[in-house]
């Protein structure tokens, strides 16, 4: 009997013991039913183990530890229950000093706390704050502050802010920037037109007295003069028709920089137009201008036919000696992109001709305003008209571009972007 008392005692310990684990066991399924507790189930050899993960709940707060933000929890009163230390970073000041405070006495204007509270409770939960900074002598910096709501699950509010000093300074220094860019902007338009009006004064003031030398150099009659005399005269005559070239030449150049009225230019009609104002050398070269399909675009009459003018012109006088000019001018598929800053599409039209070319050192010279590739005994002008061209095609945010060889001929293209 007392052998069969001791294995009762030995049973009924047992079963208490199984009765404690069951009810441990029964404890975390119900917690984690509840929520309270985080687990994870793990299938060992067939046989199911259970873990309840006690680091889910470090692993938020580190989380939000590191975060790169100002973290806070509130009160509805804004007394603060937490904050992270990137938070005690910003205002300078340590997190424990922090927490049991209220949130608006670090805002540089305590009332707008009761702003934000109300806004909440619209909907609206971000809002641009200046916060104190306690670094010795305080100071201020704006943020980015955003709030939500954390009920029912906890009876309080979730704040994070982030600086935006850095933000605002680059603002500001691209304000200032801009503020400096229109200042220069208007200092160049004013002295674009200090320029235009100090052109024309000049032409107006150097070609009266041009026109005086011409008209009295005609009266003198030659036949007095002796061989060097005349020759001399005639010398001063040609460099004052040089001078007075120039000057136009130059107003000329000045009045491309304003932007015209833009219509609808058929092109065709204005080289038409060109070909009837270049009748006299055209005749003289006994010079040929043959044209394919050419297209209607939005441009300023005036400066396409300047423009095609000076092509034309520039062909027929950089021609071969004893060979008559030949000038192409057509449309051709813009297949490659030529036109610098430009993704919208374009016409490209080129102007070919059998003159004299060039050497492809001298490409990038001739579009240079006074730039001359030859002595003025060999080819007349002042090394100014393909400068106008390339200014009109800029004034139509267009480009122009050389092909040539040596010998054998020159080829413009015009890109006119289609608007």
């Amino acid at each position: 009997m007392i052998v069969n008392d001791k294995n009762i005692d030995s049973l009924l310990a047992e079963i208490e013991s199984l009765k404690q684990q069951l009810y441990e066991s029964n404890s975390i399924i119900d917690a984690i039913k509840e929520g309270d507790v985080d687990a994870l189930v793990v299938n060992t050899n067939g046989t199911p183990q259970l873990y309840s993960l006690e680091t889910a709940d470090y692993t938020y707060r580190l989380l939000i530890e590191k975060f790169r933000q100002g973290a806070l929890s509130i009160a509805k009163n804004g007394l603060i229950l937490y904050c992270n230390d990137y938070f005690a970073k910003l205002v300078n000041t340590p997190s424990e000093k922090i927490i049991g405070n209220y949130l608006q006495e670090f805002f540089d204007n305590p009332s707008q706390f009761a702003t934000l509270i109300e806004g909440l409770k619209l909907g609206l939960g971000t809002h641009e704050i200046l916060f104190k900074s306690d670094g010795g002598s305080p100071t201020t910096f704006p943020a980015y502050i955003s709030l939500t709501d954390l009920e029912p699950s906890v009876d309080a509010i979730g704040i994070v802010v982030i600086d935006l000093t850095e933000k605002k300074k680059h603002e500001e220094a691209l304000i200032q920037h801009q503020a400096e860019l229109e200042g220069k902007i208007n200092e160049l338009n004013r002295i674009n037109s200090s320029l235009e009006e100090f052109i024309h004064v000049i032409s107006h003031d150097l070609k009266e007295p041009l026109r005086k030398i011409v008209m009295h150099n005609g009266k003198i009659d030659g036949t007095y003069l002796t061989e060097i005399d005349a020759k001399s005269m005639n010398i001063i005559k040609f460099s004052v028709l040089r001078l007075n070239s120039l000057v136009d030449d130059l107003v000329q150049y000045s009045s491309h920089t304003k932007q015209e009225e833009r219509g609808e230019v058929n092109l065709a009609a204005v080289i038409t137009e060109v070909i009837e104002d270049l009748e006299v050398i055209i005749t003289d070269k006994n010079a040929k201008i043959k044209t394919g399909n050419l297209p209607v675009i939005k441009a300023s009459r005036v400066q396409m036919r300047q423009l095609f003018a000076n092509l034309i012109s520039n062909a027929i006088k950089y021609s071969k000696a004893n060979v008559p000019p030949v000038i192409q001018i057509l449309e051709t598929n813009a297949t490659d992109v030529e036109v610098p800053q430009q993704n919208s599409k374009f016409v490209k039209i080129q102007i070919k001709d059998n003159g004299i070319g060039m050497e492809s050192s001298h490409l990038l010279k001739i579009f240079t305003i006074f730039q001359r590739l030859h002595a003025r005994n060999e080819y007349s002008g002042n090394g100014i008209g393909l400068a106008i061209c390339k200014r009109i095609m800029e004034n139509h945010s267009g480009n122009i571009t050389v092909e040539s060889t040596l010998n054998e001929g020159t080829t413009f293209n015009l890109y006119f972007p289609i608007v």
